[in-house]
Order: C-alpha cells, then structure tokens, then sequence
C-alpha cells in the first residue's frame, strides 16, 4: 500500500474514532432545542476564529524569516487541532505537531521551529492569564469560594509569577542572552535549551522592533480569546436574553481554565461539567445548561476536529502542501 494511501486511511479512522465519540442523541436532542440558522451562526464565528489563529501564527512565522505560506500554516494548525482534541489538557501534543511540522515544511532548524511555537504561546497565554485576572476579581464577588484569600494568594500569584517571566522576555531580552552566555553547560539536553532560549530570545527582540506588529499580534490574540464568551452568549442569550454578557464571558473563560487541566483529552468532561455546574448556579436549569455546553462543545471542539480532518484529506489527496 502506498504511503499516500495509507495517510488517507489513517485520516479515514480518526474520522471516524471522531464521530464515534460524539454522544449523537445527546448532540441531536441540544441541536433540536437551538434554531438552525443559530448553529450555522456559531459555525462561521468559529471558522473565524480558527482563521484569525492561523493568521496569528503565520504573522509570528514571518517574522521569524519563515518562508512557510498561509496555507502550509493553516494545514500544520489542522494537525495540531486534530492532536490536541486525543491528548490530555494544557494542548502540548499539539504544539509539539506543530514545532516538529513547521521544522519539516518550512526546512527550519528545529530551535528555531520551537521558537515559533514558543513565542505565539507567549501571546496567547499572556493575553489569556490577564483576562483569567480580571475574571478571578470579577467572580470573587459572586462565587462564595473565590472569596477565600487563600484561593486569590494562590491564583493570583501563580498567574503573576508567569505574566512577570512574559514580561521580562519582551523587557529585557539583551540581559537574558548575556545571563545565558555567561553560562557553559555541559550536559547535552540543557545545551540544546540554551539554543533554544537564545533563539527564541533573537526572535522577541525581532518581534519586539517591529511596535506595529507587537500591538497587533497582542490585540489579535485578545480578539480570538474574546471570540469564546462571545459565542457562548449567544447562546445563552437565545435561552435567557437578559443575561450579564460580562457574567457569562467570566464562567466561559472560568470553564476554561479546568479544562486546560491535564486530565481528560482535549479537556473533555471537565469544561462541561464545570460550565453546566456554574450555569445552573445562576438559575438555569440541568436541560438548558447540559445544552448550551453540549452545543457550545461541538461548535469549538467536534467541529474544528472535524474541519481539521476534512482540510488534511484535501490536501493530502491534491498534494498541494510539501
């Protein structure tokens, strides 16, 4: 069997573990209590979203001199969608596809593929980790527990701790080159991460230059987290219109922040009972709430999967991606 077959039959399978793990009747019976044009709604804002991703990573491949086009970075983003939805929480499998895959396609020395990678989770996990602040302050005044000050000392300062090293990369990369430099280790794998930090370190002094860019790439990835709550609103809105769009957008990202857990792939189970828990404590019912997740779920989980899988087929069987 020829290796393009065998691709295209391994891409066949995930299909179908895809939509063998898909609870239809739960899926169908959310979909039925939701109008149509509704979910055709939610689908074109998360093809967006999806979209808006890939440019951000295409714009931080550029400037790291990658001759990758949007396409090729579209079809490694497909890949690594496909791994992050079979491996467990924090999206690592994935960026790994991703650093290897840009490496191949784009001929680039592995440090520098990992580089890129690092550097787009910089943005998006500094963006992130100041919306999750803001969250934190804004349910402590709701949720009885996030009121402790034990849980805000831990939150907070686990959050800050990551923002201040982010900070830092951007602030003062010259300092951290020349702290590395004074440093000549001699096991293997920390020189091989000492290559790494130096060039990840040149490419944020790249990206730092261009003030253009930087603005745009943090504004980006605010834009694309934003894009999640904004869905979910709609949703609850179609149930509730006189919902908090604040409130929700808060509980969405709350949600979130569980299924980044490294516990079940993809964060399967610990968004949706998180969020379904936290949308029945503010007066929905189980039905309403098990619905809007299920639905919610699908449109940013089972249906970027399954794009993902139909992009990689095209353009395996046209050849189009090197």
């Amino acid at each position: 069997m020829s290796k393009k077959r065998i691709t295209i039959a391994i891409l066949v399978g995930l299909l179908l573990f895809v939509l063998l793990q898909i609870d239809r009747e739960s899926l169908l019976y959310s979909i039925r209590q939701i109008p149509f044009w509704l979910i055709i709604l939610l689908g074109i804002l998360q093809i967006i979203t999806q979209l808006l991703l890939n440019l951000q990573w295409y714009c931080i491949s550029q400037l790291a001199k990658s001759p990758l086009t949007f396409r090729q970075m579209l079809y490694i983003n497909c890949q690594g969608s496909v791994i992050d939805g079979i491996t467990p929480g924090v999206k690592f499998g994935g960026e790994v596809t991703r650093a290897v895959q840009i490496s191949r396609i784009g001929k680039l020395p592995g440090e520098q593929s990992a580089a890129i990678v690092a550097t787009q989770k910089i943005f998006s996990l500094s963006t992130l980790f100041i919306i999750l602040m803001f969250v934190i302050w804004y349910l402590a005044g709701q949720v009885p527990f996030m009121q402790t000050r034990y849980f805000q000392f831990i939150t907070y300062g686990v959050l800050l701790l990551f923002l201040v090293v982010f900070v830092c990369v951007f602030i003062i990369p010259d300092a951290m080159i020349k702290f590395l430099q004074k440093r000549t280790p001699q096991r293997l794998w920390i020189r091989k991460m000492y290559r790494f930090m130096f060039t990840l370190l040149k490419q944020i002094k790249s990206v730092r230059k261009n003030k253009t860019a930087l603005i745009s790439l943090f504004l980006l990835s605010l834009l694309i987290w934003l894009l999640y709550p904004v869905k979910m609103y709609i949703l609850a809105a179609h149930f509730y219109p006189a919902n908090h769009a604040v409130y929700i957008g808060a509980l969405t990202f709350a949600a979130y922040t569980v299924a980044m857990l490294p516990i079940f792939p993809g964060g399967l189970g610990g968004f949706e009972g998180t969020m379904s828990a936290l949308l029945v404590s503010m007066g929905y019912t189980i039905s309403d709430a098990a619905t809007m997740t299920i639905a919610f779920r699908f449109i940013t989980f089972w249906f970027v999967m399954l794009i993902s899988l139909a992009f990689i087929a095209i353009c395996r069987v046209n050849k189009n991606i090197a």
